[in-house]
């Protein structure tokens, strides 16, 4: 039908029931094992892992917001993680950053990069290009997005350091320009 699918599984048999059905991305993919990490890079099915959730969740079962039996999961599930995103680069998996809307706050998303880098084992190259680049290929706008290249959309931020040596400064952005028109920074019209 030519649409893109991404599928909500973070079970290990979810996972890979989604990635032979065909579907574009998995979503969370918490406990992703080798088998299907390989059967990822080999179809192409890009992992969007939400690491923030498995931060917040993690946060919930050690400062007592989860007990019992959901403390023991939550932590399990963010250990998990770590390890499926491991294995997704090493099977050379393609990632692209998303959040959890709904329970993520909207504005803190760049957290994920540094996940990515600190769980994940991704080089800050590797997980720039997973909010930039791979996002955009993901939804099939990566003629129009996701890279400065003539013909492309105007769509620049600014952050006060080099992210390659500080994955960090992702989180502090000083200067946004979207389409070619200045919405923070230097130069932005009052909105």
């Amino acid at each position: 039908l030519g649409r893109k699918v991404a599928a909500h599984a973070h079970g290990t048999e979810g996972i890979k029931l989604a990635v032979r059905a065909g579907v574009s991305s998995i979503e969370h993919g918490s406990f992703l094992d080798e088998e299907g990490a390989r059967m990822m890079s080999q179809r192409g099915t890009f992992l969007v892992p939400t690491l923030m959730a498995g931060e917040t969740v993690e946060k919930f079962a050690k400062n007592g917001v989860l007990k019992g039996l959901r403390a023991e999961k939550a932590l399990a599930a963010a250990a998990a993680m770590r390890k499926g995103v491991k294995l997704a680069v090493a099977n050379h998996v393609p990632i692209a950053l998303g959040t959890d809307a709904g329970v993520i706050p909207h504005g803190t998303n760049a957290r994920e990069f540094g996940l990515m880098v600190e769980w994940g084992g991704l080089t800050p190259m590797a997980s720039l290009n997973a909010g930039t680049l791979n996002a955009a290929k993901l939804l099939g706008w990566d003629a129009r997005v996701g890279s400065l290249a003539p013909g492309k959309l105007a769509d620049i931020v600014a952050v006060p350091g080099d992210p390659l040596t500080d994955i960090h400064v992702t989180e502090r952005v000083g200067f946004v320009m979207k389409g070619g028109v200045i919405y923070k920074g230097a130069g932005a019209e009052s909105r």
